[in-house]
């Protein structure tokens, strides 16, 4: 391994234990009551940083599969932490006298319509929504699942007044398991898609299956002009003719 790599794996070690051991949420992350960040997002959080962009999983993984036990970070199912002996988590949380009026989070725009109805819930697998108290923050967490986010805002200290809970895991980052429709607030809904008008059924003819009654044709007016024999001649001489013909040849 050349000097070079080597200095961007040292400088790269020192950065994740600042990101996992000290303040994962300056970074949009929060772990797991163990300390573990899922890998995927780790990197999804290093890409937002103009000098880690190249980052990739491998290089992770090395620091943590040292030889014997000199790594300082662990990896478990696709998780990776500081070891608790390095780390000191979680930051420091403020007292609820300095909790913030409004919270953020960024969400996928179909997500939207659902939370506007139904209020702001857990994913399916997940125990906690986590909320910003910097909507910049929440935006760039946002865009990491969608290039376009909705950004929402939560009216936390209103809703902790009729009963919401809220757990600070730092100053930037707010915990909880539910929050009313009624304390959401974010871009107007999109217009629901009219229905396409139904179409008039066909009747069926009684028979043969699968065929169909054609409409009985309007009877044809004539107006004007004959055909006939005579077609071209006005109605009143094709009558005269039709008389003489009665009588037969005159004296």
């Amino acid at each position: 391994m050349d000097k070079k790599t080597i200095h961007r794996q040292d400088s790269l070690e020192k950065l994740l234990r600042y990101v996992l051991g000290r303040r994962p949420d300056e970074f949009g992350l929060c772990p797991d009551a163990d300390g573990f960040v899922p890998v995927k997002a780790l990197l999804a959080a290093l890409h937002d940083e103009d000098d880690w962009r190249g980052v990739r999983e491998g290089q992770i993984l090395m620091l943590a599969n040292q030889p014997g036990d000199r790594s300082a970070f662990e990896i478990r199912a696709a998780a990776v932490r500081l070891k608790p002996p390095w780390a000191s988590l979680p930051p420091e949380a403020p007292e609820p006298g300095a909790w913030p009026k409004l919270l953020y989070l960024a969400l996928k725009p179909a997500a939207w319509p659902v939370i506007f109805e139904r209020g702001l819930f857990p994913k399916t697998g997940e125990s906690r929504v986590l909320l910003w108290a910097d909507r910049e923050l929440a935006g760039k967490v946002g865009r990491r699942l969608s290039p376009t986010p909705v950004l929402v805002t939560v009216r936390a200290r209103a809703a902790a007044l009729a009963g919401a809970v809220f757990k600070p895991y730092s100053e930037l980052l707010y915990l909880t398991e539910a929050v009313p429709a009624d304390f959401l607030s974010g871009p107007p809904l999109p217009p629901k898609e009219e229905e396409a008008p139904s179409r008039r059924p066909r009747e069926k003819v009684s028979g043969a299956a699968g065929s169909f009654h054609l409409p009985t044709p309007e009877p044809e007016v004539h107006r004007g002009k004959k055909k006939g024999k005579h077609g071209d001649a006005p109605d009143w001489k094709n009558q005269i003719r039709r008389d003489r013909r009665r009588r037969g040849p005159e004296d």
